[in-house]
């Protein structure tokens, strides 16, 4: 799944201040949860404050940023419309589940702390940030190629 359109400075210029980001820590699981987000199922994520300024990039209330694959390729232009900062141990299940990738909190805490502890940072009182966000352009689907 390729995205033939616009090149990353080109989104850069159309988005001034994107930043770029990737869902997972795989290439499955970046496909899967990018897969969520173009079937609507996907809002949020969260990120733990732990990775921010090491992996990834403090999101922004209304900026829009750029989803690259595992590959590096632009798929997807989200705007950030809310943050939260709260402890893992403090997420709820109204919030797990705009991420999209679960039924239920439970299921979320099972693959967070397993996702965080691949990543050597899990602690249950673990800081993290929220985000919900809405999707701008997909960088495929909006051109006819599908997926």
């Amino acid at each position: 799944m390729k995205a033939m359109g616009a090149t990353l400075d080109e989104l850069r210029a159309r988005y001034p201040g994107a930043q770029t980001y990737r869902f997972g820590d795989s290439a499955a699981l970046s496909d899967a949860l990018l897969a969520l987000v173009r079937a609507g199922k996907k809002r949020a994520t969260c990120t733990a404050e732990a990775e921010i300024g090491v992996s990834e990039v403090l999101p922004e209330v209304g900026r829009c940023d750029i989803v690259l694959d595992f590959d590096d390729v632009p798929q997807l232009v989200t705007r950030t419309l809310e943050l939260v900062r709260l402890r893992f141990c403090d997420m709820t299940e109204e919030m797990a589940l705009m991420e999209g990738e679960d039924e239920t909190l439970a299921g979320w805490r099972d693959g967070h702390e397993r996702y965080y502890r691949r990543a050597g940072i899990f602690a249950p009182e673990m800081g993290l940030i929220w985000e919900r966000f809405e999707l701008v352009e997909d960088l495929v689907q909006d051109r006819g190629e599908g997926h």
